[in-house]
């Protein structure tokens, strides 16, 4: 698959409005109490919060067309694809409600991530490389 342009842009602005949706998700999640209201604190100032900025930063630089921009989101996604296998199985085995929809919602954002991770690895053709 060639990497373009157009596509590489289109990317970047889902990732923009999925990675700034995810913010005000995150204040939902660590005001929501819960079962696990101390491992949604910790886990969610310490892992998810970073990933979603570093998404932001890195969908900003896409936009604007920096190179930097792949290397930023290349990190991003390896640490949402991190955070959110580990903490998703430790919510699936100690939270017992709705087992079933996390289950295929986790299955769904790990292959989305894994995707766009192998996506944003992909090498550039010398013909399409621009100095940024």
């Amino acid at each position: 698959m060639q990497p373009n342009e157009r596509l590489d842009r289109t990317l970047a602005w889902i990732a923009l409005l999925l990675n700034a949706a995810g913010l005000p998700a995150l204040v939902r999640l660590l005001t929501s109490g819960g079962p696990m209201a101390a491992a949604n604190w910790s886990v969610g100032m310490s892992a998810i919060l970073p990933a979603l900025v570093l998404g932001v930063v890195a969908a900003a630089g896409l936009v604007k067309g920096r190179r930097w921009g792949r290397v930023v989101a290349i990190v991003a996604l390896s640490l949402g694809l991190a955070v959110s296998l580990s903490y998703g199985v430790v919510w699936l085995v100690l939270v017992p409600a709705g087992r079933p929809l996390v289950a295929v919602a986790l299955g769904v954002l790990a292959l989305a991530q894994l995707l766009a991770l192998i996506y944003w690895c992909l090498p550039r053709p010398w013909w399409q490389r621009r100095e940024a």
